[in-house]
């Protein structure tokens, strides 16, 4: 079973869409470009998180997640991306 499951999530690693990842774009009128980092890649720009303790007294373990922008389609938890820090598959739908 655990095999099974590494071999899934090997499969999916490297047929999974790239998608772009924040980065600098440049506009011009009629086309624009963006950063061709694959989304979902260890990165100097991702933020480590500090754990800390909610006023219910749930527990939240330090986590790595990606810089802030102005899209959901590159978050590690988003469908189709693969958070590189703990080999989750992102499963939520972006939202903008």
């Amino acid at each position: 079973m655990k095999r099974m499951l590494v071999v899934t999530l090997l499969f999916l690693l490297t047929t999974l869409p790239v998608f772009g990842r924040g980065g600098s774009h440049s506009h011009s009128s009629k086309t624009s470009k963006t950063s061709t980092a694959a989304c979902c890649s260890k990165s100097a720009s991702d933020v480590h998180v500090h754990g800390y303790t909610k006023k219910d007294g749930t527990v939240v373990q330090p986590y790595t997640r990606t810089h802030e922008n102005s899209t959901q389609r590159d978050n590690f938890s988003t469908k189709g991306n693969v958070n590189p820090y703990t080999g989750k598959v992102g499963t939520k739908e972006p939202t903008h």
